[in-house]
């Protein structure tokens, strides 16, 4: 149990200082990048994020009322359980009072 714990934890911060390096390359190489680069990555990931976002609003408003041609199946809900009337006296009385007894004891 032991070893398997260390080799877990030995494989886990292997995995941790690997991926600190190829983020620090990767932080390396753009920043290091021009301002005018920089500039139309941003752009040009935000246009690919406009066109799937109106690609999926449009699909959807597309999509409404279309179920294959099949209908809504409407079944019956089942009786329905009501709660218990809380017995009738001069006062008012909630109902959690009867369920869960009074400050009186």
């Amino acid at each position: 149990m032991k070893k398997t714990r260390k080799s877990f934890w030995s494989a886990y911060w292997s995995l941790h200082d690997r991926r600190k390096q190829l983020r620090e390359r990767l932080k390396g190489y753009l920043d290091g990048l021009p301002p005018k680069i920089r500039k139309r990555i941003v752009l040009t990931m935000l246009a690919t994020f406009a066109v799937l976002a109106l690609y999926t609003f449009g699909k959807a408003v597309y999509d409404i009322g279309r179920n294959d041609g099949s209908r809504m199946v409407k079944e019956h809900a089942g009786q329905v359980e009501l709660s218990i009337k809380p017995e009738a006296n001069d006062h008012f009385t909630p109902y959690y009072n009867s369920m869960y007894g009074t400050d009186e004891e």
